[in-house]
């Protein structure tokens, strides 16, 4: 048969649904998307700008490669890391995909912590990798790092840690990824998907470039679409050693990324006053919901992403409908790995009062 059995049984991974989807649903009502975790500041204004300015290049390969973007990467995180560091793709999930593609085959292993992003073990699968889920305790959703250092054996590759993680909002100890990694052995590789990482207020994070600098075996993820708000550009990147990284860089295809995408990335990068203003909107915002979420008597974590998990008072199918029917969207997290739990992305504050109305509704019903 032409086919591979293994990746006829895999179960792609599914985005969020649009608005326009639910708008379908919701006829003409206005829709207020708080399920993927999207900057309701919209784009930064300089890559605005600098898409405007590159229309007329659009018949063009008009980069030969993705240098430009890359010496933008080091110029803008002062040369700590060096252009040639830097792994660019279509997407922080298309870093995910050439990560797993470079370093997976038939007799591998990944690791895991549930409820995390499914991507990972997804594009592991189709790598016909095995994938071991070391779960996130509970109930703090702190990282168990003995339970994954347990889990190691010789057929480990990858370990997949995400900080802040994504639906908990939870980041991982420096003395905790410390430990870990004086306890791996060389041949494990730890993805350190940080995405989320312009939020972070905590003092125990510790980002993926100091451990790097180090020389450890990390490869880091960040993407353009959390805080930058250019989520429908697609562009996202990854650094690490310059071992890794040049490695990596063999299986990126040419023309991966495009003049629009380069230009809005490269242009949102000198954009300090959209990321302060992002920054102070979600840490007030916040704020403000957990003291909402306290007054309602549920259940939440305090998050250093824009979004924040809170435990749902009912079934988490009969809250989503109902909120979709008042015209907001929230994320169910099941598919994360943690049932009747929500995900709400920290908006404006006219749309923040009016998700807790809803819920305010819900529970009087």
């Amino acid at each position: 048969m032409m086919y591979k059995k293994h990746i006829l049984e895999t179960i792609p991974y599914k985005v969020g649904a649009t608005k326009a989807e639910s708008k379908n649903k919701s006829e003409d009502q206005k829709i207020y998307k708080l399920s993927s975790n999207e900057n309701f500041l919209g784009p930064s204004p300089k890559a605005l700008e600098a898409i405007q300015e590159s229309l007329n290049e659009l018949s063009e390969y008009h980069h030969r490669d993705d240098s430009v973007l890359k010496k933008a990467l080091a110029e803008h995180y002062d040369n700590g890391i060096k252009a040639d560091q830097y792994i660019t793709a279509n997407s922080g999930v298309e870093i995910i995909d050439i990560i797993c593609r470079g370093f997976l085959d038939t007799d591998s292993e990944v690791i895991v912590s549930s409820p995390t992003f499914k991507a990972y073990g997804n594009f592991a699968t189709i790598e016909n990798a095995t994938v071991i889920d070391v779960p996130l305790k509970i109930p703090d959703f702190g990282l168990n790092v003995e339970g994954i250092i347990d889990a190691i054996n010789e057929n480990t590759r990858l370990i997949f840690l995400t900080t802040p993680n994504n639906p908990t909002g939870t980041v991982i100890p420096k003395k905790d990824v410390d430990y870990l990694l004086d306890n791996i052995p060389d041949t494990v590789i730890v993805v350190y998907d940080e995405v989320y990482f312009h939020f972070v207020e905590d003092p125990q994070f510790c980002n993926a470039a100091y451990y790097i600098k180090k020389n450890k075996n990390i490869i880091a993820i960040h993407s353009f679409s959390k805080a930058y708000g250019l989520a429908g550009m697609r562009i996202g990147y990854a650094f690490s050693t310059p071992k890794i990284a040049s490695y990596l860089q063999k299986i990126s295809r040419p023309f991966m990324i495009n003049v629009l995408s380069t230009a809005a990335a490269v242009g949102a990068l000198t954009d300090n006053e959209h990321i302060e203003n992002t920054q102070k909107l979600i840490s007030e915002q916040k704020k403000w919901m957990y003291v909402q979420f306290e007054k309602l008597g549920i259940t939440y974590w305090k998050s250093e992403a824009n979004f924040i998990l809170f435990k749902s008072p009912i079934a988490e199918e009969k809250i989503t409908s109902a909120f979709l029917k008042a015209g907001i969207m929230v994320r169910p997290c099941s598919k994360f790995g943690v049932k009747d739990h929500i995900r709400v992305t920290v908006a404006t504050p006219n749309v923040n009062a009016n998700f807790f109305e809803v819920l305010k509704a819900l529970l009087s019903i």
